[in-house]
């Protein structure tokens, strides 16, 4: 079961880097990792609704709503990176009029505003254990990080521009086919009157 200095000791070796003990070991080399790899992390999680990341949550209120325009506030999960879905809505694929979605809700930091008295997400969580990872993002983060390392530690352009051409036009391509095919596809259903110009 890889752990998360498994996944930098991955990327470092890709570059023929040192090993390290923990990402915050003190070394150079751990705090490299430590700059770019939480970053894009998050970054990549929440470019894609991932299945593996997707987490479910009913919104507790908060005891003082916002002071105008929207009766509710709730706070959003510490580890949130992205909503899907509100109260049942896919807000990529949503048909409900645009002007109307705009205001059942507004994000605004860390809190949700809504007139509505109960709020259900679906979201894309940061999920920092690899092991809860799909194995083609493993390998998509793992090549992605030792790009940016490669031009850090080795200095090495040319290497660094090679892992990268690997993790954005192979592995994650890859990984972002083979995700969505493990759920049922989400129609987008039209008005009528769209098919009609």
């Amino acid at each position: 079961m890889p752990s998360q200095t498994d996944l930098l000791n991955d990327a470092l070796g890709q570059i023929g880097a040192a090993r390290i003990t923990a990402i915050d070991d003190g070394s150079i080399n751990a705090n490299h990792c430590q700059t770019f790899y939480p970053a894009l992390r998050r970054g990549l999680l929440r470019s894609h609704h991932w299945n593996f990341a997707e987490a479910r949550v009913q919104l507790a209120q908060d005891a003082v709503g916002p002071v105008f325009e929207y009766t509710f506030s709730y706070t959003l999960p510490a580890d949130l990176l992205k909503m899907k879905e509100y109260n049942g809505i896919n807000l990529d694929t949503s048909t409900v009029e645009l002007t109307y979605l705009w205001r059942m809700f507004k994000v605004e930091g860390r809190k949700l505003l809504s007139n509505d008295g109960e709020v259900k997400i679906v979201y894309v969580q940061d999920v920092t254990d690899p092991n809860l990872w799909d194995a083609i993002f493993y390998q998509t983060i793992a090549a992605w990080l030792a790009s940016k390392l490669a031009s850090a530690i080795s200095k090495d352009a040319k290497l660094s521009q090679a892992l990268l051409i690997e993790a954005t036009r192979v592995l994650l391509p890859l990984a972002l086919a083979v995700d969505g095919q493990e759920s049922l596809v989400t129609p987008f259903i039209v008005d009528d009157l769209m098919w009609g110009r």
